[in-house]
């Protein structure tokens, strides 16, 4: 008799372009109040439509509670008929905090000596009364891990993949990729996360699979016109 695995699927959203993505020379942090730019729609309509063309399925439905966030997640659903209620939010899936040096000049921020101590401290540095990586992997996993224990007894008990959707924020995504991939955690901030990309790992009996990751392409190559149509 073939012993029945699970096998779990967690697809990692990044946000669309925010408001505050445009002025790079200011610490944004967490910002939750924080909309959209008209470029992060259009961002988040093209990931919708890209989702739907290939008749994504998904079985959770996850969001942070930044504005940001939200709206990437609302606009996607809405073009991929999924009713929104089925969108749970959290404050657990939320970015990064900088603490006191959010809304500042970056410049001002990373001085020499804040450079080094993020060079020897990697995810344990954190900006004064903010988070560090590690932190914010830390909530991520703990309010994740019950979702994903959910979603594997599902997947043997239906004897099919269960899909798990989280929008979310770049460094969250980077954290959690290095948590679950156990890479070196000096190289974790190069794991780059462009505005709606897609990051995907598998949990199978093998262990973790690196599926992809900061996938935009929906941002670069045009859905066909079919797509408006179904």
């Amino acid at each position: 008799m073939t012993d029945v695995t699970s096998r779990v699927r967690l697809c990692f959203i990044r946000h669309a372009q925010s408001e505050a993505n445009l002025i790079s020379h200011t610490i944004c942090g967490q910002n939750n109040s924080c909309s959209l730019s008209p470029l992060g729609h259009e961002q988040a309509v093209l990931l919708g439509k890209r989702l739907k063309y290939q008749n994504a399925k998904f079985d959770y439905f996850l969001c942070s509670t930044a504005i940001r966030a939200k709206q990437t997640a609302d606009i996607v659903l809405e073009i991929m008929n999924i009713d929104l209620s089925k969108l749970i939010t959290t404050n657990a899936l939320l970015e990064q905090s900088q603490g006191n040096w959010e809304g500042l000049n970056r410049q001002s921020c990373y001085t020499k000596d804040i450079r080094e101590q993020m060079d020897k401290l990697h995810i344990e540095f954190s900006a004064p009364n903010g988070e560090s990586l590690r932190m914010v992997q830390k909530r991520a996993i703990d309010f994740l891990e019950p979702y994903i224990d959910q979603a594997k007894k599902q997947s043997i008990e239906e004897n099919r993949e269960i899909s798990i959707i989280i929008f979310t924020h770049g460094n969250l995504i980077r954290a959690v990729l290095q948590y679950y991939l156990q890479s070196n955690t000096k190289y974790t901030w190069l794991i780059k996360q462009e505005n709606t990309s897609i990051s995907e790992i598998l949990l199978d009996q093998f262990g973790t699979s690196l599926v992809k990751v900061n996938d935009s392409g929906h941002l670069i190559f045009l859905i066909p016109e079919s797509i408006e149509k179904s």
